[in-house]
């Protein structure tokens, strides 16, 4: 199965920042959309990746400055690690494992088409079991009892 598989089912817009915005956009911004990152684009490029994980590190570091004086530029991930549409699941379950990641964005020739997150990973991977699930309890249903194979053959 492909990345663009699962992206083009989403649904919903990757949402973006500039590198100038604050993190207390950001931070509204992933509690709105109820996400786990957020990425920077500048204007239409990709430059970075705001994750909960480099929120935690800003806020450890105790930083004497309110969110609001801290630009996202700051504290983003520069130049993430990103997937192509065409990439196997599998091959995008490994970028995220090996790179202890957890959102992906997917860049084609450039540009960003959407951001796979390992929780679209997990679902995709659990309607698979389920349908495989019911293709295997409808053939057990179904299978022949003792000597009806032999009639019927």
């Amino acid at each position: 199965m492909k990345v663009r598989s699962v992206t083009k089912n989403k649904g919903k817009p990757v949402i973006t920042l500039s590198p100038a915005d604050t993190l207390d956009q950001a931070v509204s911004l992933m509690m709105v959309h109820r996400i786990g990152s957020v990425l920077i684009v500048d204007p239409d490029t990709l430059v970075g990746i705001l994750s909960e994980r480099d929120l935690l590190r800003v806020l450890h570091q105790g930083l004497d400055q309110s969110l609001v004086n801290i630009t996202v530029k700051q504290a983003m991930t520069p130049n993430p690690i990103t997937c192509d549409p065409d990439e196997s699941l599998e091959d995008a379950m490994t970028k995220m494992v090996d790179n202890n990641i957890r959102h992906l964005p997917v860049v084609y020739k450039g540009k960003l088409e959407g951001m796979l997150s390992i929780t679209d990973i997990v679902e995709e991977l659990l309607k698979k079991a389920k349908f495989e699930n019911r293709l295997l309890k409808n053939y057990i249903q179904n299978w022949p009892e003792e000597g009806e194979a032999e009639q019927n053959g």
